[in-house]
């Protein structure tokens, strides 16, 4: 896992959170996360900020036209299949903050999410 701040420190990207399939569902993903966060307060930052894909059928938003009213399809994602980090990123406090429609592709959103970690 690696990150990068921006917006003067006061946000930090993490990318990119890759825990091997044999260790998924251990709790590893969100010690990791929880680290960062902890790091990121230290330094003074406010917001992590990250991106996810979906490239492969696994939201309710994949294979979509989008456009024009991108922010009202995107209020009922839902994930369609397990492996979808964005059940796994809900579930630890990330909040759905925006989408870039076709960032991989027609109908192949990039997701993006953020956490408030320090007020």
């Amino acid at each position: 896992m690696a990150g990068s701040s921006s917006y003067d420190g006061n946000v930090w990207d993490i990318h990119p959170l890759i825990v091997h399939k044999d260790y998924r569902n251990k709790g590893i993903g969100k010690a990791l996360v929880l680290d960062f966060e902890n790091c990121v307060r230290e330094k003074g930052g406010i917001t992590i900020f990250l991106g996810s894909d979906d490239e492969n059928n696994s939201t309710t938003i994949f294979g979509q036209d989008l456009y024009p009213e991108v922010l009202d399809n995107l209020k009922q994602i839902q994930n369609k299949k397990d492996h979808h980090p964005l059940e796994f990123y809900k579930k630890i406090g990330f909040s759905v903050v925006g989408v870039l429609p076709d960032a991989n592709g027609f109908g192949k959103p990039d997701i993006f999410m953020a956490k408030r970690v320090k007020r």
